[in-house]
C-alpha cells in the first residue's frame, strides 16, 4: 500500500463497465480543461477527487496506515434536443444519474469502504444542456511499507 490519494481510475472503470448510457468516463485533467457548458462532452462522465481528510484529526495517529475519508463527484453532462425548454435534457441526466447512484452505491473495491451516496447539484445548465453532479463519499487506508 501507498499513501497515494484515492485512486479514481478504478470508480471510471466501475462507471464505464456499468454505465452503459455514458458514451465516455473521464478524470479530473480532462474535466479541468473545459471552460464554458458547451464545452462539456454529451452523454460523458467525469469523476472528480474533491478531498480527502483522516477522520482521527488532531488524535493519535498509526504510524504505518491511517484511514483517509475521501469525497468524490461524477460530473455528467446530457443534452436533448427533443424540447426547447430543456425538460428533456433534465429527464436524460436523471436516468444517467440514477444509473450512476445504482453503479457506485454500496460499491467497494477491495480496501476501500462502500462508496455512499451524499448529495446532488446541477451545476449549470441551458435550453438544451444539464450538467448534473452526484457526490459520494468512501474510505480507503493510506499504508506506508510493512
Amino acid at each position: 500500500m501507498n499513501f497515494a490519494p484515492l485512486d479514481t481510475s478504478l470508480i471510471e472503470q466501475r462507471l464505464r463497465d456499468q454505465v452503459t448510457a455514458l458514451e465516455e468516463v473521464l478524470g479530473a485533467a480532462e474535466y479541468s480543461q473545459v471552460r464554458e457548458l458547451n464545452g462539456y462532452r454529451m452523454g460523458t462522465a467525469y469523476v472528480v477527487l474533491a478531498a480527502e481528510r483522516n477522520p482521527a484529526g488532531a488524535g493519535p495517529q498509526a504510524q504505518r496506515k491511517v484511514a483517509a475519508e475521501a469525497v468524490f463527484g461524477v460530473v455528467v453532462c446530457t443534452r436533448n434536443y427533443r424540447d426547447t425548454v430543456g425538460g428533456a435534457a433534465q429527464d436524460e441526466a436523471a436516468l444517467i444519474a440514477g444509473q450512476v447512484r445504482g453503479a457506485l452505491h454500496g460499491w467497494a473495491p477491495p480496501g476501500w469502504k462502500p462508496c455512499i451516496w451524499l448529495q446532488a447539484n446541477v451545476l449549470d445548465s441551458d435550453q438544451s444542456r444539464v450538467l448534473w453532479l452526484d457526490v459520494f463519499t468512501t474510505t480507503h487506508v493510506l499504508g506506508g511499507n510493512p
